[in-house]
């Protein structure tokens, strides 16, 4: 059972044609807060209550990964039969770099989608959504615009399904 994940915030984040600056790495964010994968390696610590059984990471793709049981030496644990790694009985904490590409082209797409709603969101006045247009009329309502609800409207989370498990 996972007590505790930190993770850390890469260095970078991949490119996405039509995306730049703050609006990359706010959208790269949201995206990888939606999904399991990561694309560019970073630090994750978790803090494991084990009972010697096969454990999986909920992040993926793991490139390397420690165990400490205490103040002992980290070590690499057995791999298990499934897949994922044989820990001892108790609490351990679990050192891993997570991240690795290349990014598949849905996840670019969902990218440069969450960025795109965003963009177009900010150039309305605060609290102001466009929810409708046609030949005949535009209507507007007042609404907060959430970061989960710009997934969902910007077409993002239809193409996440895949990777939102490791």
């Amino acid at each position: 059972m996972i007590l505790k994940q930190s993770e850390a915030i890469p260095e970078s984040y991949p490119e996405v044609e039509g995306v730049t600056g703050d609006a990359l790495a706010i959208a790269w964010q949201r995206v990888e807060h939606y999904i399991a994968w990561r694309y560019s390696p970073r630090e994750v610590v978790w803090r494991v209550e084990a009972d010697r059984c096969e454990w999986f990471a909920p992040l993926a793709p793991v490139v390397s990964l420690t165990v400490q049981e205490g103040d002992e030496t980290p070590y690499q644990p057995e791999a298990g039969p499934m897949g994922g790694w044989i820990l001892p009985c108790g609490a351990v904490t679990i050192t891993a770099t997570v991240g690795a590409g290349p990014v598949p082209a849905a996840v670019t797409e969902a990218v440069k989608r969450y960025a795109k709603f965003m963009a177009s969101t900010a150039e309305l006045p605060a609290g102001i959504t466009r929810i409708g247009s046609g030949e005949l009329s535009l209507s507007y309502r007042q609404e907060t615009i959430s970061p989960g609800m710009a997934m969902v409207n910007s077409g993002a989370a239809d193409l996440l399904r895949a990777y939102r498990r490791a």
